[in-house]
């Protein structure tokens, strides 16, 4: 359970993961040993898993972004093991998700280039023996991006 101090923490390090432990306890009104003490609890327990730098992916030279559905041949737990294990050494892809619905799996992936993406799907993710079908998603607008949670809803 989450306390108000644990939330005015969350809250302020989802805007700014690079304030000192001077700022970061002015901001929430703790002092420092509190603030300290607070924050390296939630490190402890898994609710704050790391600190890292949000980059643009576009600015960092990756043009292309899109969402592939995959449908995999689930005969067996060693084929879904597989793909998991294939998905996770792939630098292209971003994120993937065990889905409800007509496909298993959702992907984002990023890419340089419309022919560097053709050739992930053509070349490397169409290779992958698990993968029944597959249907790519290109993003044309990117309408809202956070990996902020709503630490604050009521």
């Amino acid at each position: 359970m989450l306390t108000n101090q644990d939330k005015k923490i969350l809250s302020t390090l989802q805007n700014d993961g690079r304030k000192s432990m001077v700022e970061l306890a002015a901001e929430t009104n703790m002092s420092e040993s509190t603030c300290m003490r607070r924050t390296k609890s939630l490190e402890e327990v898994g609710v704050i898993k790391g600190y890292t730098a949000m980059l643009d992916a576009e600015k960092a030279g990756f043009d292309v972004q899109a969402f592939v559905q995959v449908s995999i041949n689930q005969n067996t737990e060693a084929a879904f093991d597989s793909f998991k294990n294939a998905v996770r050494a792939s630098p292209y892809i971003l994120e993937c998700y065990s889905l409800s619905g007509p496909y298993d799996h959702l992907m984002k992936v990023v890419a340089r280039s419309n022919k560097e993406l053709s050739h992930f799907i053509l070349k490397t993710l169409k290779t992958f023996p698990e993968i029944r079908d597959a249907q790519t998603l290109f993003v044309l607008h990117q309408v809202k991006h956070t990996s902020a949670l709503p630490i604050d809803l009521p």
